[in-house]
This record gives structure tokens, C-alpha cells and sequence, in this order.
């Protein structure tokens, strides 16, 4: 997933503008922080649009509507034989398994889709395990870099082709939230200020 920003970001771009002065930044400084913090917003909407680990276990673990003997993962796998008209082979269980597991990975490998990006823009990366730590694809996302000539921009996109069918809003939907994190940041400093000169 990629983003150019064509999308109403007035108020947005109006925010960075004022912080950038209130801080006295620069604008690539301004515009790579923004993303820093608009990459784990996106990230998040990816998140919670698939299920976690313990949900999809409790899914293929439950017993099958159809086979109330057997559970839904050993359902799909027996139905995927029946189909072929064949017997289940004698290794039936690991091979549940090995679905299993390929539905959880699945579900890191879509989560995973922004890391590369995050580390580019210096994301603080939790610990977690599986896809997510063993990804090592090529950093798809590129810095601001500071420019008196042209316009100052970031690039940055998600590593999963599937991502843009399941939330491929992800960054038009975090805009708000960008904005209202730097207002603050205006805010917060506006109120230390004004505790430090004896206004509160």
C-alpha cells in the first residue's frame, strides 16, 4: 500500500506548518515525524481488521456444523480430500497442523506489511515473535529530505499486496488522528510555557 497525499489533509498540513514554526523545524523534521507516528496509526487499522492468533485458534478448534466429530480445521482438510476422491492419508493430524499454522502465519505475514516502512521512519518495534521478527524485506518507505526548490515529501507503503483489499484506507482513516497528536503537541508545550512564565 502506498500514499500519495491527494486526500483532504488541509488541516493536517495546517498543523505541521504551525509546529514546524512553534518548534522551529524544519519541514522534512516536521514531515518524517508525522509519519512516524501515521505509519503505526495505519498499522493498527491493518490490525484490527484481522483476527489475532487465539481467535483463529478457537475458530478451526471448534467443533464443524457438518462433522460434529470433528473440529472445522480437520473438516476443511477432510472435505479438501473427499473433494480430490481421495482417503485422508495416515499423517491426517499433522497435516491439520501444518494448516493451522499456516493460518496463523498468514495473519503475521498481513500484520507484518508495514515493519518495513516503520523501521525506515524509526518506529519503536515491540518484541513479538514469528513472521513479524523473521521479516527482512527491503525497507519500502523513504525519508523527507530537506529541499529549498522542491516540495518536502515522505514516502511510504505496506510490504502485502493483501492489505489493500482488506484496509485499504488504512492511511486516509488515520489522518485525524495525525492531526490531532500535533495540535496537541502545540497544546502541551502552549501550557508548559505558560506554567513556566506563571500564567497557571
Amino acid at each position: 500500500m502506498s500514499v500519495v497525499i491527494t486526500i483532504d489533509d488541509r488541516n493536517l498540513r495546517r498543523a505541521l506548518s504551525q509546529y514546524a514554526v512553534a518548534k522551529n523545524k524544519t519541514d522534512a523534521e516536521v514531515v518524517n515525524k508525522a509519519m512516524r507516528f501515521w505509519l503505526p496509526f495505519a498499522s493498527s487499522r491493518v490490525i484490527k481488521k484481522t483476527p489475532g492468533k487465539r481467535k483463529i485458534r478457537a475458530e478451526l478448534n471448534a467443533p464443524s456444523r457438518d462433522y460434529p466429530r470433528s473440529t472445522l480445521a480437520e473438516a476443511i482438510i477432510g472435505w479438501r480430500f473427499k473433494n480430490k476422491r481421495q482417503k485422508p492419508p495416515a499423517n491426517f493430524a499433522s497435516i491439520v497442523e501444518s494448516f493451522k499454522n499456516a493460518r496463523y502465519n498468514s495473519v503475521s505475514f498481513l500484520r507484518a506489511g508495514f515493519i518495513p516502512a516503520m523501521k525506515r521512519f524509526d518506529v519503536p518495534q515491540r518484541r513479538t515473535v514469528g513472521t513479524q521478527v523473521a521479516y527482512k524485506g527491503k525497507s519500502l518507505g523513504e525519508k523527507a529530505k530537506p529541499s529549498f526548490i522542491f516540495k518536502v515529501e515522505a514516502f511510504a507503503r505496506n510490504a502485502r499486496e493483501g492489505v489493500t483489499k482488506l484496509a485499504p484506507e488504512a492511511f486516509q482513516d488515520s489522518l485525524p488522528e495525525v492531526t490531532r497528536l500535533f495540535i496537541k503537541f502545540m497544546e502541551d508545550d502552549l501550557r508548559r510555557e505558560a506554567r513556566r512564565s506563571g500564567f497557571f
